[in-house]
């Protein structure tokens, strides 16, 4: 093969080499892992004569730090130091200064996963590439990328066909259809003429070089999908009819529109009307095998037989879920009390927002402080739409059990079914949506671990508490959080997310277990089991709350698929499921209508039924401490 040594390519760090975790203090690198496919990248790109630099922008990390994280990670012997540049990338200076020093070579390649930056780079006379397999491809032959969509022929749909895309220069970005047989990706002209040749249906969605400066978005319309078919009442003619966005729109299919969202524009101005939970979901690159199944079936025996909790356990998850407790928790987050000893209301969530920071803070000193030295809680960054942001997580170590459970919730908050909202500057208290969620991983986070002190010493799962970030935004912290521990090879064996758990007016106290997943029955079997422990243990813990209403149900789709961060975990073939209020029909044409809150991303969610949130919370917390200690 032909030596590139006429080539320079330069790396971002976090998210594009590796997953990074920061300290509770935010200015020292807890564990940098490198993903397990970076190394055999870097070294071929070596061994073809491409000198290998970083430009990444560190923060408030020392640069010395940075530098021997990336060692003990046995990623900084590939680079060579005089091309490792620190800084931030808000402008193309950083990187027509990082082209001087490698001596203005032939080819200057920057390689990362935000398409703001790579728009930066390409102004500054860089081939850019949003993830690293793609960076040898492009070297070797700069080419435009395109977004493509492969479907496999319904005759060959059980065939072994995906080692075959795994050898392209093709990285998949959204899985879709029964069994995973339509699959969304980034890709080089030579990936889509081998997969014509293979016999897959082939779709070269927009332009040539799109994939370099916008990011893939899946956005629901809810009003045309409640309107039906040959009715004119959807959201495209009002926002795709005229001006630059109407060359956004790559696709119209039964999920939604896949609409490619420009490097200055954000996510935030397509909020549909009559939009509903879970609208938009960001594409992002994610290469992990594309076969599911694994880990849905690993430990099934954990889940099944009579669940039961003990009368001592039972004592202690009522004394700690209490609604009064909720109500502290949600008031804090929402912004009607103080979020810490500083006295600050945090006034909006919004990613956009300074307070969404001070909300970061408040949850790893709130987690910190219940754990009491019990926790390893750690900042887990990420980049999305040119900002840094932060998921918050808080681990209790395991005992003898394999496997890690997790209790989520998103911490982030909009206001953008306003008209004319600002998200830089207008409230976002987002009480139901999801304070809510975030008040039942703090409580189910102080019952567990009441629930293990109780135990001493029993073998017990690791168990997380996570709260994500910009989930409003396209479930983008948790896709990142997901995405890197399949990569990392983290056995996950159970997810419960709790989204908007806060509303209940009418009489009948309905609530909801979401757990489909269209794309691999192994999967959605694996999370419908979990479905089916929370459900067995309703009448224990809560016995004010009905059965859950569980979907999906007989052949019913079910509608909360895809729309929370429980679907961020299934597309890495985990076991996730959502528990939420009453947001959808059914299932089935006798079950109740929903219920949905009319403040739903509005400045005025400010209040939630506490008991009710409490009730759904504590079925929560004892699901996960069961599936942990079994």
């Amino acid at each position: 093969m032909a030596r590139l040594t006429g080539a320079v390519a330069f790396f971002d760090i976090g998210n594009t080499l590796a997953s990074v975790t920061i300290a509770p203090s935010g200015d020292r690198i807890e564990e940098l892992r490198a993903y397990p496919y970076v190394p055999g990248v870097l070294g071929r790109l070596r061994d073809r004569g491409v000198r290998l630099g970083i430009i990444s922008n560190r923060g408030p990390l020392l640069a010395s730090d940075v530098n021997q994280a990336l060692e003990t990670a046995g990623l900084w012997d590939f680079f060579d130091p005089a091309l490792v540049i620190y800084g931030p990338k808000d402008s193309p200076r950083i990187f027509t200064d990082a082209a001087a020093r490698a001596g203005s070579p032939e080819y200057v390649l920057f390689v990362g996963e935000d398409h703001r930056e790579r728009a930066l780079a390409l102004q500054a006379g860089f081939l850019v590439a949003p993830h690293p397999r793609l960076a040898l491809p492009i070297l070797e032959r700069p080419q435009p990328l395109r977004y493509i969509r492969v479907i496999v022929p319904p005759v060959h749909a059980g065939e072994d066909w995906r080692a075959a895309l795994e050898d392209l220069p093709l990285v998949p970005l959204h899985i879709t259809g029964h069994e995973g047989t339509t699959i969304y990706a980034v890709a080089t002209p030579e990936a889509a003429a081998r997969l014509d040749d293979l016999g897959f249906w082939v779709d070269r969605l927009g332009a040539e070089g799109e994939p370099l400066t916008t990011d893939l978005y899946l956005l629901r319309d809810d009003r045309q999908l409640a309107s039906g078919f040959l009715t004119l009442d959807g959201n495209s003619m009002e926002f795709f009819e005229s001006g630059p966005a109407t060359r956004n729109v790559l696709a119209s299919t039964a999920e939604g529109l896949f609409v490619a969202v420009p490097a200055g524009d954000s996510i935030e101005s397509y909020h549909f009307s009559s939009a509903r939970h879970g609208h938009n979901v960001k594409l992002v690159p994610t290469p992990v095998p594309i076969d599911h199944g694994a880990e849905a079936s690993r430990l099934t025996e954990a889940r099944a037989g009579d669940v039961t909790i003990s009368s001592a356990g039972l004592d202690i998850l009522n004394s700690t879920i209490q609604p009064g407790r909720i109500a502290q928790h949600v008031e804090r987050y929402a912004g009607a009390q103080p979020a810490g000893s500083s006295g600050v209301l945090i006034k909006s969530r919004h990613v956009n927002h300074t307070d969404n920071a001070t909300a970061v803070d408040a949850l790893v000193a709130d987690l910190d402080q219940i754990g009491g030295g019990s926790f390893a809680v750690r900042r887990h960054r990420f980049m999305h739409e040119g900002r840094p942001l932060e998921n918050v997580i808080a681990e209790l170590p395991g005992r003898d059990l394999d496997g890690v459970v997790l209790v989520t919730a998103h911490m982030d908050a909009t206001g953008a079914r306003q008209p004319g909202y600002q998200p830089a500057l207008d409230p976002a208290p987002g009480a139901d949506d999801d304070a809510s969620g975030v008040a039942g991983v703090l409580v189910a986070a102080e019952a567990i671990l009441a629930l293990d002190a109780m135990l001493a010493g029993a073998p017990r799962r690791t168990i997380q508490f996570a709260a994500f970030n910009a989930e409003e935004q396209g479930l983008v912290g948790s896709k990142a959080y997901a995405r890197d521990q399949a990569l990392l090879a983290t056995p996950i064996v159970a997810v419960f997310q709790m989204d908007m758990i806060g509303y209940d007016v009418l009489p009948e106290r309905t609530f909801e277990l979401h757990a489909g997943f269209t794309p691999s029955a192994a999967v959605q079997s694996g999370s419908m089991a979990l479905a089916q422990v929370m459900a067995k243990l309703v009448p224990q813990v809560s016995p004010d709350l009905p059965a859950p209403q569980i979907y999906p149900a007989d052949s019913e789709v079910d509608p909360g698929e895809r729309r929370s961060d429980h679907y961020s975990f299934q597309l890495q073939g985990y076991s996730a499921c959502l528990a939420s209020e009453d947001l959808f029909a059914g299932p089935g044409p006798s079950a109740p209508q929903a219920e949905m809150n009319p403040n739903y991303h509005l400045p005025t969610d400010a209040v939630v039924n506490t008991d009710y949130a409490a009730d759904i919370a504590r079925v929560v917390a004892a699901a996960a401490w069961t599936i942990a200690t079994r």
